[in-house]
C-alpha cells in the first residue's frame, strides 16, 4: 500500500475547461459532449425532419438537418477515436459507439454505458492524470511478489 492519497474515479463531467485538456479526461469530455450533440441532432432529424419530408412534402428541414448531422457525426467519430486510442478500447465497444450515431436514442444509452465502464477502468491520481486501473493492480502485484520493498528484503528472505 502506498502512503499517498487514494486515487479517485475518472470524472469526465462536461465542463468548458475539460474540453481543452489534452489528456484522457479531456478526450472523454469531448466524446461525451459530441455524443449529446449528435444524439440530439439525430433525434431532431428523425422526429421532425423526416416527418416533414414524408408527410408535409417539405424537404428543407431534412436536407439541412441531415447535412448538419453528417458533419457532426464525423466530429463525433474523431472524438470517439481519440478516447478509443487513449483507453485501448476493444472492437465491440468501438462498433457500439460507431453504430450509436445511426439509431435514435442509442447514442445516449451507449454513452452512459461507456462512461460507466470508463469509470470502472480508470482513476485520477493526485496530479489529476488519468491512470488505468490495470496498471495500478499490476504495480501492486509486482510489489507483493517482490518481498518487502521498503527494507530491500527479497521475498524468499522475508
Amino acid at each position: 500500500m502506498s502512503g499517498g492519497p487514494e486515487p479517485t474515479r475518472l470524472s469526465g463531467k462536461p465542463s468548458l475547461s475539460g474540453l481543452f485538456r489534452k489528456d484522457m479526461i479531456g478526450a472523454l469530455v469531448r466524446y461525451r459532449v459530441m455524443t449529446f450533440i449528435v444524439g440530439s441532432a439525430l433525434i431532431i432529424l428523425v422526429l421532425v425532419g423526416v416527418p416533414l419530408q414524408v408527410w408535409g412534402h417539405f424537404d428543407l428541414v431534412a436536407k439541412v438537418e441531415g447535412t448538419i448531422h453528417g458533419y457532426l457525426y464525423l466530429l463525433y467519430l474523431f472524438s470517439a477515436a481519440d478516447v478509443a486510442r487513449r483507453a485501448h478500447w476493444r472492437l465491440g465497444r468501438i462498433v457500439a459507439v460507431v453504430l450509436s450515431g445511426f439509431v435514435p436514442f442509442l447514442a445516449f444509452i451507449v454513452e452512459h454505458r461507456v462512461y460507466r465502464q470508463m469509470q470502472a477502468e480508470w482513476t485520477v491520481d493526485a496530479e489529476g492524470q488519468a491512470t488505468e486501473l490495470a496498471d495500478l493492480s499490476d504495480a501492486g502485484d509486482a510489489d507483493d511478489a517482490g518481498g518487502d520493498a521498503t527494507r530491500g528484503v527479497p521475498a524468499d528472505q522475508g
